[in-house]
């Protein structure tokens, strides 16, 4: 399996990759996971995608999860005249007021603008290419000064790094879309603007009785003082690089990255690096030097999933766009000469330990996989956290269990049959290694699983097996 892409590509669908032919050829170029942004619809304009993703993956034989991505409170300016220009120095003014936006002032929909902002402040806009300082408060009009300008369009974000924002994580919009997300099949959901552990406690509300998988965007400064905290409330987190870099010091963001990825792994959650990875991709056909190592380092630093964000949903090439990032991520995945960071899990389990175990045991042996029984769901997520170079294949009859295990790093989802016993499961997967040229008869497999099968029990067992030819 030397060829095998360990680290997941996540694509996110919009107007250059919406219908069934687009679909099947990101799959086919080497998308494990669609992105559904829910910035730009929301529950029912989102259907017919998620439909489209799910006859698609039937049609390809793959097990594909879909990941909702929540909006958030994103700041935002209103409505702008033509051919604004902000100068430096210039004053400018952002009120609730309903005004058009002018080089005197913007207005903006966040009503607690005024409230929350402090003189001194700074306030970041269109990604933080234009930078005003809060000079002071009238009423509802934020008085600022202008330190670096530029062109100012309608509808373009706003950032608050050095204030904290009173706004609700999940706004009345997201709650709609958490609770059409909790009765749909979507198999991951992701809430942005995450800036304390409550903000997952309320996003679980808002689903209802789902037990989706519920990860952590980390796009605000509060949230990385609580980091610890957030970890173990949510089952992951996603590097939102966007944002995350316009809030702090861009300098900081690959330090931040590095310490996040590090503390994920170590609590077995999910990790996920986004935003800008092939961003001139947008347009260009080849990546771009700097991309390239970006891309490779996320890998290193321990990156179970990599997104794409414009490249696949608006830009020019969204299937060369998975193919040069599966090119990059094999090379990284295969690269001998690096030492990678090793997962050591700060939990105490049985399914940690039997994690450990297994990984230890089938790299001393020259193990050609690890197979995960039915049930032992987590442990495939612990195992894939030691960053080994043994493939993991993880059994399940569950389509929706098959289809998250297709984001976890060097897990194969296999499918059996539900109440498979564990000989049947063993039979089942020496014969998917025989056909697909994984393993020969007489290799060495570890098998983990949680015996007595089905009990719910946490994975107890550690088996030696040598592949059988199943006749």
């Amino acid at each position: 399996m030397s060829d095998l892409k360990y680290t997941r590509i996540i694509a996110t669908l919009g107007p250059a990759s919406q219908e069934e032919q687009q679909i099947r050829d990101l799959i086919r170029a080497g998308a494990d996971c669609f992105r559904l942004n829910f910035s730009h619809g929301d529950g029912p304009s989102m259907e017919p995608y998620l439909q489209k993703i799910r006859k698609v993956s039937k049609e390809e034989g793959k097990h594909i999860p879909v990941l909702a991505d929540i909006q958030g409170p994103k700041l935002r300016v209103g409505q702008m005249a033509e051919g604004v220009e902000l100068r430096d120095g210039s004053m400018f003014t952002i009120t609730n007021r309903n005004v058009e936006g002018s080089e005197k002032e913007v207005h903006s929909p966040y009503d607690k603008l005024s409230q929350d902002l402090k003189p001194g402040h700074r306030v970041l806009l269109a990604d933080g290419s234009i930078e005003l300082t809060v000079e002071a408060i009238e009423k509802q009009d934020v008085l600022c000064r202008v330190v670096h300008g530029g062109a100012l369009s309608s509808n373009k974000g706003m950032n608050l790094p050095d204030t904290e924002v009173s706004a609700s994580t999940l706004t009345d919009k997201d709650r709609t879309d958490l609770n059409f997300v909790g009765k749909s099949d979507i198999d991951l959901v992701a809430i942005s603007f995450v800036r304390r552990p409550e903000d997952i406690q309320d996003a679980r509300k808002a689903l209802g009785g789902s037990r989706i998988p519920v990860l952590a965007k980390l796009e605000r400064p509060e949230a990385l003082n609580q980091l610890n905290e957030i970890l173990e409330e949510a089952d992951g987190v996603m590097v939102a690089r966007g944002d995350l870099g316009v809030e702090i010091e861009f300098e900081r963001v690959p330090f931040v990255q590095k310490q996040i990825l590090q503390r994920a792994s170590v609590r077995g959650k999910w990790a996920i690096v986004a935003t800008e990875m092939l961003r001139s991709m947008v347009d260009h056909s080849r990546p771009t030097r700097a991309e390239v190592t970006d891309v490779a380092n996320a890998v290193l630093d321990g990156a179970d999933c990599v997104m794409l964000s414009e490249e696949t949903a608006m830009g020019k090439h969204p299937s060369i766009a998975i193919q040069a990032m599966m090119r990059i991520l094999k090379a990284a995945d295969s690269a001998d000469a690096v030492d990678r960071e090793r997962f050591e899990a700060d939990i105490i389990s049985f399914a940690a330990g039997a994690a450990g175990a297994a990984v230890s045991a089938a790299e001393r042996l020259g193990a050609r996989a690890i197979v995960v029984l039915a049930g032992s769901n987590v442990t495939a997520l612990l195992l894939s956290k030691w960053r080994s170079r043994v493939p993991i294949l993880a059994l399940s009859g569950g389509e929706s269990t098959l289809r998250r295990l297709n984001v976890l790093r060097g897990v194969i989802p296999v499918k059996i049959e539900n109440h498979a016993g564990m000989e049947e499961q063993i039979r089942h997967a020496d014969a998917r290694l025989i056909e697909e040229k994984w393993a020969s008869p007489g290799d060495t497999i570890v098998i983990a699983g949680a015996i007595p099968l089905g009990e719910g029990k946490e994975t107890n067992s550690i088996r030696f097996h040598r592949v059988r030819s199943v006749t």
